[in-house]
């Protein structure tokens, strides 16, 4: 699987992007409530609000219209609202013009800013994330597993498309992830956020020559549906909760994905079902 762009080449007429986390693989509950909370709530030394900030943390990045953002973008939402409502947060408001300003959010990045600033709340914020790796580094790969029809589907769709990985959480951990459950071989690239934001990724692959209506994107998150409007590509959501009803829909779904009828009514159902699931409304 690659992981530069640069070498990657269009083989195909059609170009299927997927996320990973909480997409094909079943990481989210495990990632956020045991490592991305507890390590948020250990590094700012919230002990005391211990409950509240996990139920926070799963509420902003599991149960919301900003499920499965950058993980700095979800912490900057979390730290936020911990500086309104419980305790303030040195140094917030320049970390919070770097996560929304940032092209790249990554700890690469976080660094070099801190480094230019020496923001405590970027400083905290890089000691967090490398925190979050070591924790996540520490749980079974068995505890990370795809969901089920996952590999059927993938393996069906590579035979009409170019596969693209196309995650904002970190590179290291998803090349590990489907790699350890033999999914890499049914990929040409991992997109990440070391890559960049979702949509830059998405037009930097329409670059390598794919018709707009060629290209959809897969996945559970408001972000994917706003990545793909924002590169005027197709969505095709794999509902939270419902991951395996989702990826036994999805042959029907490549079907008119390939056939050249998927815009539309087919596209507008599948669209409402994502937002109904998470109780959000359309822009």
């Amino acid at each position: 699987m690659k992981e530069d762009v640069k070498e990657f080449r269009k083989t195909k007429d059609y170009l299927i992007c997927i996320d990973s986390d909480g997409c094909v693989m079943d990481t989210m509950d495990v990632k956020h409530m045991r490592c991305f909370g507890p390590c948020l709530v250990y590094e700012w030394d919230l002990g005391e609000y211990r409950d509240e900030i996990i139920r926070l943390w799963r509420k902003v990045n599991l149960l919301s219209v900003t499920r499965g953002v950058n993980r700095f973008q979800g912490l900057a939402q979390v730290l936020k609202s911990i500086n309104e409502n419980y305790t303030t947060v040195e140094g917030l408001e320049e970390y919070l013009h770097w996560a929304e300003s940032a092209q790249k959010l990554s700890d690469k990045s976080l660094k070099e800013a801190y480094e230019k600033t020496e923001n405590i709340c970027m400083k905290k914020a890089l000691d967090w994330s490398r925190l979050v790796n070591q924790s996540m580094a520490m749980v079974s790969d068995n505890k990370k597993p795809p969901f089920d029809g996952t590999e059927d589907a993938l393996r069906m769709a590579r035979e009409y498309a170019d596969i693209v990985i196309v995650t904002a959480a970190n590179r290291q951990e998803i090349n590990k992830e489907w790699e350890f459950f033999e999914l890499a071989q049914y990929t040409d690239l991992l997109m990440s956020q070391e890559t960049g934001r979702k949509e830059e990724c998405l037009r930097e692959l329409l670059d390598k020559g794919y018709e707009k209506d060629h290209v959809l994107m897969i996945g559970d998150a408001p972000a994917d549906l706003e990545a793909a409007r924002r590169a005027e590509i197709l969505f095709y959501p794999i509902l939270a909760y419902q991951e395996r009803e989702s990826w036994e829909k999805f042959s029907e779904a490549l079907k008119h994905f390939t056939e050249g009828d998927y815009t539309g009514a087919y596209q507008d159902g599948k669209i409402k079902e994502f937002q109904e699931n998470l109780h959000i409304e359309d822009k």
